[in-house]
Formats: structure tokens, C-alpha cells, sequence
């Protein structure tokens, strides 16, 4: 009887981790609750087969950099839950106006629906769960490799979809859904920092190549070509189909990564990270100081790339109304035909930015606090990638890929979406694992 062995199996985790990511584009046209379910369960089943079968060191070395990561994400989540248990006294005022309809004692939660608010947390364990996995699978070296030549491809794949759909007219793209559009654009940024980092992973393997003899020059130069079309590719569709605004965050994501690999080669040190952050400080301050002129405008909104005028001055209502605990995860689109004018008709009743669905959803508070961890863990990865060897291309990606999103939150909301959430969930993640060396387990 011939068994696998555990090298297999998790080869088999890894599988279907790769086959998750080049689906991304599909999800884009066809994403939705069937969609969820069956990520959901490819993810769950990756889970189990890689928890099995790792080594012992891999798995000692993955829980030392997991853990305070898994603790950090694990506060949204218990949010979530919180919002959805009825509390009484943190419940949203609806739920009173319940018992005043119904003559009978209603227990409220701070959430108006609480069936959204367990699917918004299924669908954030998933994301959670697919982290998870690539971090697994991505202690290996040759096997983070895989997972970053899938990341390129599958937002190659994206940005070849969205200018084959601008140039033959294909509608049903943009259409399809409200999230696409967005989807579509996060993706393609992402899609030029890691197209970068495959470019300069391979350059740094050329430079190496001595050390290994068997390594191919003509392979070496065939994938450099590659990463190059992506990247050209997936800058090309910004200049081409995405608003002007969004190409600061794609500026921004690669300049970290760029930055990155000058400072390690002109032996800066330390004080690179002066270079990197002083410029990103300057430039955020102009750019938040255009809100200035709209005072009356929330800061999640303004500078949100031009959509549905209806739909922006909806959102600002709600967000004026909105609680200081918020209305629950995933209520965003419950509540949007409420604040709609009646002579509206706007088709899509999702948020303009991913900003201000988190700020009506899961309070002010929250959203901040977001931001400031995600803050936290873009100067983790710049610490680590100047700390790294040779493959810190990994962690400067991840570092480049959260600055990028960390500006995209406020001008659209593909975020909210399954294939953006499952891109960029899993560059991070693979910069997470490739964050510190390991030695080769015996």
C-alpha cells in the first residue's frame, strides 16, 4: 500500500491554495453567497490537510510568527460577534422602536440584522482562514515562490479581462455587479507590487545564480519577462480604465517596494525608513488637506473616486446618523435604500468606499482602529525587510500592498469583495511567513 507522504499532502494544501487564487478573476464576475460558501470550504479543507501534515518546525516557526498576528485579527471578529448578542443596553435604537410595533419586550443587539452580521463574520473568517493557510504553506521557500508567481498571474489575468472588456464593449464586466469595478481596480494594484516583487526576486536569483549551479539563466530570464508583461500590463489598465485617483495608492505600493530594494543595495540601513515614511507622511497631509475646502464632508467619502453622486450623498447621511458602536457588520446594504431619495435609481445600494461601510457599520472607533494597526503592521514589514536577506522582497510587498490599501479603503470599497479580499489576504500572509529566515529543518 503506497501512502502519501506529509511532503505531498501539503503540496495538496498548496494545490488548492494556488487554484483559490488564479480563480480570483472568475469570482469577480461571479461572486456572491454560493461563491463564499464553496471559498469557505476549499479553505477549510486546505486547513485541515496542512494542520496534519507540517513539520514540527515549520509549525513551531509559522505559531512564533502567527501568534500576535492571529490575536490582532481575532479583534474584529469578537466585535462582530459582539454586535450580533443581544445586549439591551448597547442595542441600536431600532430595535426599541421593534417593541413599541410588536407590544412585546424585544431584546435588542447593536446590530439591525443580525443574519447579516454572522454572514459578514463567516466571510471574515474565511479571509482569516485563507491567511492562515498561506502562511502555512509559504514557510517553504520554493513554495512561496509558487504562491507569488499566482498572485501574478491571477492579477495579470484581471487587468487582461478589464481591458479586453473596455476595448470589445463587454459591458456585463462593469455591470455584473456594483463591487466589480472596484474589485477589479484593487486588484490590478496589488497586481503591479507583486509583478515588482517577482521581478526583483528574480533579478536577486541571477545575481545568486553561482551559488547554484543547475539554476537555469534562460528560465531566469523568460520569468523576468514575465513579471515585466504583468506589471506592464497591470500598470497599463490603471492609465487606461481606472480613475486618475487611484494611481497614487499604485505609486505609493511600489515606491515602498522600490524604495526597499535601493536602500538594501546602497547599504542605508535604519535610517532608509526615514526615506520611506517621511514622504508618505508629507504626501498624506496634502492630500488629507484637500478635505479641508468640504468641511461638511466625512473624511471616509471625500476622497472617494466619482461613482453615483446619489449614492455618495446617502452614504454621508447615513454616516451622520450612524451610532458611535455602529449598526452592525454587513447592515451597509440593509440600511442604503432607506437614505435614498425616492427619485434614486441607483441599482447598486453598496458603500462608495470601503471607509465609510466600516465607519456606519462598525463605528468610528473601530475604523480607526483599523487604521492605526494596519499602520503598525506596514512598519512591522518595512522593519522586517530591511532586516531580511535575499528574499525581502516578500515583506516589503506586504508592506507596499497594506500602504496601497490602506489608501484605496477611502476611495472605493472593492475590499468588501471576495476576490480583492482574497488577494490581498493572501500577500500578506505570504509576507508574513517570509518575514524572518528559517533555517532548513534535517
Amino acid at each position: 500500500m503506497v501512502t502519501s507522504s506529509p511532503r505531498t499532502k501539503v503540496s495538496n494544501a498548496l494545490s488548492a491554495l494556488i487554484t483559490l487564487v488564479i480563480a480570483a478573476p472568475a469570482i469577480l464576475w461571479f461572486d456572491g453567497p454560493v461563491v463564499h460558501a464553496v471559498v469557505a470550504g476549499a479553505a477549510a479543507a486546505g486547513i485541515a490537510i496542512v494542520s496534519a501534515t507540517m513539520r514540527p518546525g515549520e509549525t513551531i516557526f509559522l505559531v512564533s510568527l502567527a501568534r500576535p498576528v492571529v490575536l490582532l485579527c481575532a479583534v474584529p471578529a469578537l466585535w462582530m460577534l459582539l454586535q450580533v448578542v443581544p445586549l439591551g443596553l448597547f442595542a441600536h435604537p431600532i430595535w426599541a422602536s421593534a417593541q413599541a410595533a410588536l407590544a412585546h419586550p424585544v431584546v435588542g443587539s447593536i446590530s439591525i440584522d443580525v443574519g447579516a452580521g454572522v454572514q459578514a463574520l463567516g466571510r471574515y473568517l474565511t479571509m482569516v482562514g485563507i491567511g492562515l493557510l498561506t502562511a502555512a504553506t509559504a514557510v517553504d521557500r520554493q513554495r512561496a515562490e509558487r504562491i507569488l508567481f499566482a498572485l501574478v498571474a491571477a492579477t495579470a489575468f484581471v487587468s487582461l479581462a478589464a481591458m479586453a472588456g473596455k476595448m470589445f464593449g463587454l459591458g456585463a464586466f462593469a455591470d455584473a455587479a456594483g463591487l466589480a469595478p472596484a474589485q477589479a481596480t484593487d486588484c490590478i494594484v496589488i497586481g503591479t507590487i507583486v509583478a515588482s516583487a517577482g521581478m526583483i526576486r528574480t533579478w536577486d536569483r541571477y545575481e545568486t545564480r553561482r551559488a547554484r549551479p543547475g539554476r537555469s539563466v534562460l528560465i531566469l530570464a523568460m520569468t523576468f519577462a514575465a513579471c515585466a508583461a504583468a506589471f506592464a500590463l497591470c500598470f497599463g489598465s490603471l492609465l487606461a480604465l481606472a480613475p486618475s485617483g487611484v494611481l497614487v495608492p499604485a505609486f505609493f505600493g511600489t515606491g515602498a517596494l522600490a524604495a526597499i530594494a535601493l536602500i538594501r543595495r546602497l547599504g542605508l540601513g535604519r535610517s532608509g525608513i526615514a526615506a520611506i515614511c517621511v514622504p508618505a507622511v508629507v504626501a498624506a497631509a496634502l492630500l488629507g488637506a484637500g478635505n479641508l475646502g468640504f468641511p461638511t464632508q466625512d473624511i471616509s467619502l471625500a476622497f472617494a473616486t466619482p461613482s453615483s453622486d446619489a449614492l455618495a450623498a446617502a452614504a454621508q447621511r447615513m454616516l451622520a446618523d450612524a451610532p458611535l458602536l455602529g449598526t452592525g457588520a454587513g447592515t451597509f446594504g440593509a440600511m442604503a435604500p432607506i437614505y435614498h431619495d425616492i427619485d434614486d435609481n441607483a441599482s447598486f445600494m453598496g458603500a462608495p468606499t470601503f471607509a465609510a461601510a466600516a465607519a456606519v457599520e462598525l463605528g468610528r472607533p473601530f475604523l480607526w482602529f483599523l487604521v492605526l494597526s494596519t499602520g503598525g503592521v506596514i512598519v512591522f514589514f518595512l522593519h522586517a525587510a530591511l532586516r531580511r536577506g535575499r528574499d525581502s522582497f516578500y515583506a516589503a510587498a506586504g508592506a507596499g500592498t497594506l500602504i496601497a490599501l490602506l489608501l484605496l479603503i477611502f476611495m472605493n470599497a472593492g475590499l468588501q469583495g471576495t476576490a480583492t479580499a482574497m488577494i490581498a489576504t493572501a500577500t500578506v500572509a505570504l509576507a508574513l511567513a517570509q518575514s524572518k529566515s528559517r533555517a532548513r529543518p534535517r
